[in-house]
């Protein structure tokens, strides 16, 4: 069934209001790194500054909940867990809820929901809702026994192990217990799937509540997302992770425990709930959802000069993003990243149409500069040793075996290629001799580089056997001493009282202890600038 979403053209001329630098009516402006309207939240994070997306195309049928042929009035769930056409309740309860909605009738109403939380129109799309539930308690209780309210679609195509998929909606909060604290709280919409039609509605009858689909064999999380709305439509996506082939899906709340709140006065009220409005959902193979993407134009985020390109609108205007909030003066289609540490970029297009929000954009800076892996080295006879420590989010291809760290057992040459988790790789060459460590000498290199680059800036001896003893002492050509260290890790950075060494030829002397004997090296070192 195809569908497409509505362009709405005041919530466009809204956002590219808001994107100015006029402050109406303490409404959010959406570039300027502050919280205009006092809701806690600055640029991006506020959902005043949100982007809605078109989408064509829709695995789902009746994803707007428009068609049914009855009004579901007493919610038995045993005979008649229908809620409009192609949907069903996701679990069975005791508990008469609100779950489907036409034109604001077409549902029973015993506590009066709509007078006490009436939905934001417009609606994102026709004239029918569902809601979806999350009830704190008032005490604590597991997780298995909550109420919380769900709607599942058996899926005319199963979605494919292995490939992923994006589902899109809209959301809406209502008015909830969380207002009388002051403070206004995300909810987590999720998405589960089963291989098997006749799981839904899944749980125990003529329980108070069962929980969340995982309690139930073969339910699997497949992904989630939090919300953030302040009584206004929120359009967001959930992108799926597919493990099995599944042939239905439950749509609701995670299975996340609710903290308990103060017992109100009459527990019927709605100030015991947490619920959300959906509306227009949208379920597509990622591959074919509206991604815009930012890409590359020079560098990369493995090395500096790293540019970011956003991609091309006719007469867009952009403003830039580092984790949600604006950059100042960041407006172009470029962006030049002038910090590596760990952020995420997007950017912001508005053309007098529409506005598009990028997909985030990770720069991190790569843990290969952390890794010191020499050309040669020594391997004590019958003996192994650790080359390169394991790191977090790094691999190493040793002669085309992977692994986490790099161990030597055996002389020969190595090839070895370190990779971190966003794809920069940095290569070793290694040559390992055996040696016999009870007579062993005292390895020292003869050049050094100290400019900073962690590659060979200090000059330090190796000795792979165990020392008692050792002393280091450099001194310059006419005889001067200008460091001495007592410790073989500790290795001469090229200064002396606190100021750089020319480059050139350099003495030194070495004295250290090994298996019982008193052993001396001495030579000459040049130090590169």
């Amino acid at each position: 069934m195809q569908g497409t979403y509505k362009i709405i053209t005041t919530s466009v001329l809204l956002f590219v209001l808001l994107m100015t630098n006029t402050n109406i009516c303490a409404q959010e402006i959406c570039n300027n790194s502050k919280d205009d309207d006092g809701d806690g939240l600055i640029d991006l994070h506020d959902p005043d500054c949100q982007c809605h997306f078109t989408v064509t195309g829709n695995l789902l049928q009746n994803g707007s909940f428009e068609s049914y042929d009855h009004c579901p009035i007493t919610y038995t769930y045993i005979n008649d867990h229908n809620i409009a056409d192609y949907w069903n309740y996701g679990s069975y309860t005791n508990i008469n809820l609100t779950d489907f909605y036409h034109n604001l009738h077409c549902s029973y109403d015993s506590g009066q929901f709509m007078l006490k939380m009436p939905p934001v129109l417009p609606f994102p799309q026709g004239d029918a809702f569902i809601s979806i539930l999350n009830e704190p308690s008032v005490k604590p209780i597991p997780e298995s026994s909550m109420i919380k309210s769900y709607v599942g679609q058996c899926l005319q195509a199963p979605l494919k192990k292995g490939e992923s998929y994006t589902l899109s909606f809209y959301a809406e909060r209502t008015v909830s217990w969380d207002d009388s604290v002051g403070k206004i709280f995300p909810f987590t919409v999720a998405v589960f799937g089963n291989a098997d039609c006749n799981a839904v509605p899944f749980g125990k009858a003529n329980v108070l509540g069962n929980g969340c689909p995982e309690n139930y064999p073969g339910w699997i999380l497949l992904g989630k997302t939090a919300v953030f709305s302040n009584k206004d439509w929120i359009q967001t996506k959930i992108t799926l992770t597919i493990p099995t082939d599944i042939n239905v899906i439950e749509i609701g709340p995670d299975c996340s425990i609710l903290p308990s709140i103060i017992d109100q006065a009459d527990s019927t009220t709605y100030l015991d709930y947490h619920i959300y409005y959906l509306d227009d959902l949208h379920l597509l193979p990622t591959k074919d959802f509206p991604f815009e993407y930012i890409t590359v134009k020079a560098g990369s985020s493995c090395s500096n000069g790293l540019v970011l390109q956003a991609p091309a609108y006719a007469n867009g205007t952009y403003q830039w993003y580092k984790d949600s909030i604006a950059i100042a003066g960041a407006t172009g289609t470029t962006y030049a990243v002038t910090d590596t540490a760990r952020s995420i970029y997007n950017a912001i297009i508005t053309t007098t149409q529409k506005c598009v929000a990028t997909e985030p954009f990770l720069v991190t800076r790569s843990r290969l500069n952390d890794i010191h892996i020499p050309k040669d080295t020594f391997l004590c006879t019958h003996n192994g040793m650790q080359i390169s420590p394991a790191l977090d989010g790094i691999t190493y291809d040793v002669n085309g075996a992977i692994v986490n760290e790099v161990s030597i057992n055996q002389v020969g040459y190595y090839t070895i290629k370190a990779t971190d988790i966003y794809g920069c790789q940095k290569t070793f060459n290694l040559t390992v001799v055996e040696q016999n460590c009870g007579e062993c000498e005292v390895l020292v290199p003869n050049a050094f580089t100290p400019n900073g680059d962690m590659l060979n800036d200090l000059f330090k001896a190796k000795l792979f056997c165990s020392s008692s003893q050792f002393n280091c002492q450099v001194f310059t050509r006419w005889g001067k001493k200008i460091f001495e260290s007592n410790d073989i890790n500790k290795g001469w950075d090229g200064t002396f009282s606190g100021n750089k060494m020319p480059g050139g030829v350099y003495v030194y002397l070495m004295n250290y202890t090994t298996a019982g004997h008193k052993k001396t090296a001495k030579g000459t070192i040049v130090l590169l600038r």
